[in-house]
């Protein structure tokens, strides 16, 4: 049976945890609490089938414990954790089948990762990463009746450790890579809330610009961020559209361009599946349904192509290509002498390319 190490939990109750990985044997079920008894029947379904355990660590928990590391880790009551305000916490509830294979990996594997709590002055704990989890270990002690289930483990922030703005932070770095991997919508409200967040407590303090601070927490590109944030302005269909893979990420940003009248008139004329990248700086001045008729409408001009023969007393390598330059006939010499000396200073160039130009220089 798959085992993970043990946590170094320092705790200040009698508590122990000898082997979070592997599960005891479960006992027979003796469900008195709340589920129905269809709610029931099916967990045991869910008991019985085959699994693997979900053992993968996700990049956002590493980014979480790098950037804030927790202040302990230790098991806390079940009773004593409250889930975070619906306001901080947007990502909602995974789907029923997601749910069930996080549900059947913890009963026949174990935690493999604790939840994340923030302790409160009443000296309760306010979640901030493992809502599902939290609910998994609720029903598997209400199915099994086992008191394993009364306490989980947690990393845990103490209550003057970090600020609300960070616990929020927390929250959304815990849930993004499970959450808002395949929905864009969640993706976008992730980066607009850290950067509100950023602007109400600057995490890397005042030398940094919101977009450069909010792409160094999320560990991506700044123009990623720019990027997902002018999604914001897409009206649903199109956003789902782009989730679907059916208009690219250039289509997408050119469509954030339009005012929400023209998107709708896009989206339902299908346009948004004929728009290519060549309309993009028309698109980017429609006002118009009127000026979308006309650019989609407008035959696409096929770019030219001019083909030329030139000869040269030099033997091309095999792997090497012809790059076509054009010159002033007057400045051709110039042009010869700038790029001798500029040789010299290039250090990408192998000798062999060098080698070859100087000899087609003076051919």
């Amino acid at each position: 049976m798959a085992k993970r190490k043990q946590f170094k939990i320092s705790v200040d109750r009698n508590q122990t945890i000898s082997d979070i990985g592997a599960m005891a044997p479960v006992p027979a079920p003796n469900a008195t609490g709340d589920i129905s008894p269809e709610r029931l029947a099916h967990l045991k379904e869910l008991m019985a089938k085959p699994v693997a355990a979900q053992s993968k660590k996700d990049e956002e928990e590493d980014r979480v414990e790098s950037l804030i590391p927790a202040d302990a880790e230790r098991l806390i009551p079940m009773d004593k954790l409250k889930a975070a305000p619906d306001e901080w916490n947007f990502f909602g509830r995974p789907s029923p089948e997601q749910y069930g294979l996080i549900y059947m990996s913890v009963f026949k594997y174990g935690l493999w990762h604790p939840c994340t709590v923030w302790e409160q002055e009443d000296g309760s704990y306010m979640i901030l990463g493992g809502h599902t989890r939290h609910l998994v270990y609720h029903e598997l002690h209400e199915v099994t009746g086992d008191d394993k289930y009364l306490s989980i483990p947690c990393k845990v922030y103490k209550h003057d450790s970090i600020s609300e703005a960070t616990a929020r932070r927390i929250i959304i770095l815990s849930n993004v890579a499970q959450r808002a991997q395949e929905d864009t919508n969640a993706r976008i409200r992730c980066y607009a809330e850290m950067a509100r967040l950023e602007k109400e407590e600057a995490f890397y303090g005042a030398g940094v610009d919101v977009a450069t601070a909010v792409s160094k927490i999320f560990g991506v590109s700044r123009s990623t961020v720019f990027f997902y944030r002018r999604l914001g302005k897409l009206i649903e269909p199109l956003l789902s559209a782009f989730d679907q893979r059916l208009i690219t990420v250039r289509i997408a940003d050119i469509l954030a361009d339009l005012s929400e009248d023209l998107q709708k008139y896009v989206y339902d004329k299908e346009y948004h599946l004929k728009i290519t990248s060549s309309m993009g700086k028309a698109l980017k001045n429609a006002k118009t349904v009127e000026d979308i008729e006309d650019i989609i409408n407008t035959p696409t001009k096929k770019k030219e192509k001019y083909q030329y023969v030139f000869s040269t007393k030099i033997e091309k390598p095999e792997n090497f290509d012809f790059v076509p330059i054009a010159v002033k006939s007057d400045e051709v010499k110039v042009f010869k002498d700038f790029l001798r000396k500029s040789l010299d200073q290039a250090e990408g160039l192998s000798e062999q390319t060098k080698d070859i130009l100087l000899k087609m220089i003076k051919g």
